[in-house]
């Protein structure tokens, strides 16, 4: 891995401790974007992404190496020309097309907030410290995305795992745009009654998160991360799984052991809070953007079922 230099910011940052993934995002004012000039080129790489992302949604895509996206004590390796194209046909069926097939609330919704520069690196980033960066939203200007050189969709977890795989990783940034653009849904805050601020730990267990009303340990870290990850876990997780793990009410019938007993109550009232916030959540879309969450939700899942059973994006 080659070490590359990059303006380090505090807007958002996906931080990964190995091997544990996380993401950790701020909630700095937005600054306005300037993007750079665009270079003619003739490479077929270059056409494709201004024809599909630049002509159609004013979306640069940065591939190519440059120094500006990598902090001096960072290393990475640069994305592969092969994966280039399959990388945006998935950025462009699983994240622009879902919103926007929701009709003029969805259209609206994406031509305020999809960033107007995109940024493709082939590895995570990693730190001399040995932790190592998922993905990072800035202000509303730019998403970067990393491990793309591991493109493969046959592969479950690189495509959809809850704590690392690229679609999460994607929708949690974009909701901190959300939130960067629009603020939080009203009340969201208080629904739970704490949050653990920077000292969350990568040692707490889902099952202590979801007792906190939260549905992975980074939730607990502040009310932005929590909201994105809700989203993000809602949109990308089969239904059927997010509301057997986070939503249904466990039944202690037939258990005679009080601690087993204690623990189902406990994750019980923590799943009652999160469906709180997941009906707060879709409130805040409905009102705030026309957007039907739950029917953006069947058809992310709908189109992850085909790419996981066909292996393939459609053309």
């Amino acid at each position: 891995m080659k070490k590359i230099l990059y303006r380090m910011t505090v807007w958002g940052l996906a931080l990964l401790l190995s091997p544990i993934f996380f993401t950790s995002c701020g909630d700095d004012d937005n600054t306005k974007f300037v993007p750079p000039k665009i270079e003619v080129s003739n490479d077929e790489i270059d056409t494709y992404l201004q024809n599909n992302m630049l002509d159609k949604y004013n979306t640069a895509v940065r591939w190519k190496w440059e120094d500006r996206f990598i902090d001096d004590d960072y290393t990475a390796t640069p994305v592969k020309r092969d994966v280039v194209i399959p990388v945006t046909k998935l950025v462009e069926y699983l994240w622009i097309d879902p919103y926007r097939s929701l009709g003029d609330g969805g259209k609206a919704f994406m031509d305020k907030l999809f960033p107007p520069e995109l940024v493709y690196i082939g590895s995570y980033i990693f730190k001399e410290d040995g932790t190592r960066l998922l993905g990072y939203a800035e202000g509303g200007a730019r998403i970067t995305l990393l491990n793309l050189n591991s493109y493969d969709l046959t592969n479950k977890t690189w495509l959809t795992d809850p704590g690392g795989g690229i679609l999460a990783t994607v929708h949690h940034e974009f909701t901190h745009l959300v939130h960067q653009n629009f603020g939080m849904p009203v009340g969201f805050n208080t629904i739970s009654e704490k949050y653990n601020g920077e000292g969350w730990s990568n040692n707490v267990s889902l099952a202590d998160a979801i007792k906190l009303g939260m549905v992975r340990n980074y939730g607990t870290a502040n009310e932005y991360e929590d909201f994105c990850e809700i989203v993000s876990h809602f949109l990308t997780m089969p239904k059927a799984s997010f509301e057997a793990l986070f939503i249904n009410q466990q039944s202690t019938d037939g258990i005679t052991n009080p601690d087993q007993i204690a623990h189902i109550q406990e994750l019980n009232t923590g799943r009652k809070l999160i469906a709180k916030k997941v009906s707060v959540v879709a409130d805040f879309y409905k009102n705030k953007f026309n957007i039907d969450l739950y029917k953006l939700r069947d058809i992310m899942e709908e189109r992850i079922n085909y790419v996981v059973t066909n292996n393939k994006i459609p053309e």
